[in-house]
């Protein structure tokens, strides 16, 4: 079965990707910054897979979860999405994590 893939958003601080059946089922690969801490320099990585149209699985990363960490779980999301997808995505996922390790 071949999937559509797309961004739905792409921000500085947040990054929705999507896969889309032939039948019109939606999974989706969420990744926000949430600040943290006293003046909210910090920012947790909130990042969770939303599988309930597909029927299966849902994965939710915890509040340690890496870049490492993340990139594999995407990879997995997307194993057999079109190259320029993957690039776009890795771009966007970037995008949106830059400001967690920039010091």
């Amino acid at each position: 079965m071949g999937y559509k893939y797309g961004i739905y958003q792409s921000s500085p601080t947040s990054c929705i990707l999507y896969k889309q059946d032939e039948d019109g089922n939606q999974s989706t690969f969420n990744l926000f910054l949430i600040p943290e801490g006293e003046g909210k320099e910090e920012k947790t990585i909130l990042s969770f897979i939303d599988n309930e149209q597909m029927k299966t699985k849902s994965w939710f990363g915890t509040k340690n979860t890496t870049m490492e960490d993340l990139m594999k779980v995407f990879k997995e999301w997307a194993s057999d999405a079109p190259f320029v997808f993957e690039l776009n995505a890795e771009r966007s996922i970037i995008n949106c994590l830059e400001s967690k390790f920039r010091k």
